[in-house]
């Protein structure tokens, strides 16, 4: 994996000032490089992780963004451009949590100043995209794998078939969490709607990956059979609620995540009858400075078995926004890392405009594709769509974020694609002429310009 050099052009943040936008690149707000009001240390960023927190605060969430304007970023990579936390200028170091990205600018900036309590020497061996593709993702996870062995009945540990559920196991966090349970010996059954990310998580050590419809059971039951030992849930909402009805007497369910929804609709019984813990894991606000110091080891320690696994997608400030739209439509698949100070180099662009056919009444459009010929390491694949419609695009199935006119459209597909691809337009625009006797059809007007994109994040030229 190559990392571009930082940017000489001004600095420059993904700034979200509210208003239901979800943010652009901006100039770095006041304060931020003079160090006005007392602020942390100053840090030049050149990664940071982007969190499912941070696609939130992107959309002005007020549970995450507690602040306005503000710069999102929960963690960050870069080096100490002022003496912090016993290490010299120039140390490597990385920062996590402590109201980074909520109630402080955080890591989406060229320059930021997270607090001294929040900054750590950098794993040796571990680059800054490499420890923010790990970031605070590998930290909750750690964080549960050792609540999940913490819960275990005294005396009466699992046996060695038992089976541990990972649930939204195609996200970043998902796929680490899956990892991480594999390389403790745990047996790994990994939950995804997702059937592409299937090899990718066998290959990470998932034994077997079901969808969320095989584990609930019968409709209105409270208790399921009992199958999983414990599980790391990444999506809460109805999921969470029937991994619960699946756990053994005594086992142990973490809950690290919500992109399935906060509610929780439950009874007490796996609770009182089956003596089953719930645990909440919260990575940012929890872990003391020393806690976080023995994490990050391990942290480094568990990259040798996803490095080569993980589909990463490393941004430009400029992509923040899709990324940000993708993870909200649960349509990202992967962890993604954003490179402050690189910008986007488009290679060169596949027109999509031509060959359409059209479905049923109309209203579907279909356009099939091979895989781009020419993709070298390091380049990446975006669908982008000049003046799009009001309309829902999908992808082999997958549906990304929603197009909307007057809003520019783009959306990273590099770990979608396959050898034969169908991207599926539905809208409410119909042929103008042919209908379903012509085959083949040039996408109208109004439906907009879509396009392949093949780009690379490298430094501005």
């Amino acid at each position: 994996m190559s990392e571009s050099a930082p940017d000489s052009g001004p600095e420059a943040c993904w700034l979200v000032t509210g208003g239901g936008g979800i943010g652009a690149v901006a100039a770095l707000p006041d304060g931020i490089a003079s160090g006005a009001g007392g602020a942390g240390p100053l840090v030049r960023v050149e990664a940071a992780g982007f969190n499912y927190k941070d696609a939130l605060a992107c959309a002005g969430h007020p549970g995450v963004a507690r602040t306005l304007p503000l710069v999102p970023g929960i963690d960050l990579a870069g080096t100490l451009l002022e003496p912090a936390a016993g290490l010299p200028c120039g140390a490597p170091i990385v920062a996590t949590g402590n109201g980074l990205g909520e109630t402080r600018h955080g890591g989406f900036a060229t320059l930021a100043r997270p607090p001294a309590t929040a900054v750590l020497a950098r794993p040796p061996g571990l680059s800054a995209v490499e420890a923010m593709a790990l970031g605070t993702a590998g930290l909750t996870v750690l964080l549960a794998v050792d609540r999940l062995d913490r819960v275990a009945p005294p005396g009466h540990p699992p046996p060695a078939d038992a089976e541990w559920l990972v649930t939204g196991a195609s996200g970043g966090v998902g796929m680490l969490a899956v990892a991480a349970l594999a390389a403790a010996g745990r047996r790994v059954v990994a939950c995804t709607r997702k059937a592409t990310a299937a090899t990718t998580l066998r290959g990470l050590g998932a034994e077997s990956v079901v969808t969320p419809d095989a584990i609930g059971g019968a409709a209105g039951k409270s208790l399921i059979r009992g199958r999983w030992a414990g599980a790391i849930d990444c999506v809460g909402g109805p999921i969470l609620a029937d991994v619960l009805k699946g756990v053994v007497p005594g086992g142990c369910v973490a809950a690290i995540g919500m992109a399935a929804g906060p509610e929780l609709a439950t009874t007490v019984h796996p609770f009182i009858l089956r003596g089953v813990t719930l645990c909440g894991i919260d990575a940012a606000a929890l872990p003391t400075p020393a806690e976080r110091a023995a994490l990050w080891p391990r942290l480094a320690g568990l990259w040798p078995r996803v490095r080569d696994l993980l589909p990463l997608s490393v941004l430009a400030l400029d992509e923040v926004g899709e990324w940000a739209a993708a993870l909200l439509a649960g349509s990202a698949t992967g962890r993604a890392v954003v490179q402050p100070a690189a910008r986007v180099a488009p290679r060169h662009s596949i027109n999509l405009s031509g060959a359409w056919e059209v479905a049923g009444a109309g209203t579907e459009w279909r356009r099939r594709f091979g895989l781009p010929t020419g993709l070298e390491p390091g380049d990446a694949v975006r669908l982008a769509w000049a003046s799009p419609p009001r309309a829902v695009a999908t992808l082999n199935g997958v549906a990304l974020a929603r197009l909307e006119p007057g809003r520019a459209w783009a959306h990273r597909v590099t770990h979608l694609l396959q050898d034969r691809n169908e991207l599926v337009l539905a809208c409410d625009a119909r042929p103008a002429a042919g209908g379903d006797d012509a085959p083949r059809l040039t996408l109208p007007e109004p439906l907009g310009r879509p396009k392949l994109e093949i780009i690379r994040v490298g430094s501005a030229p």
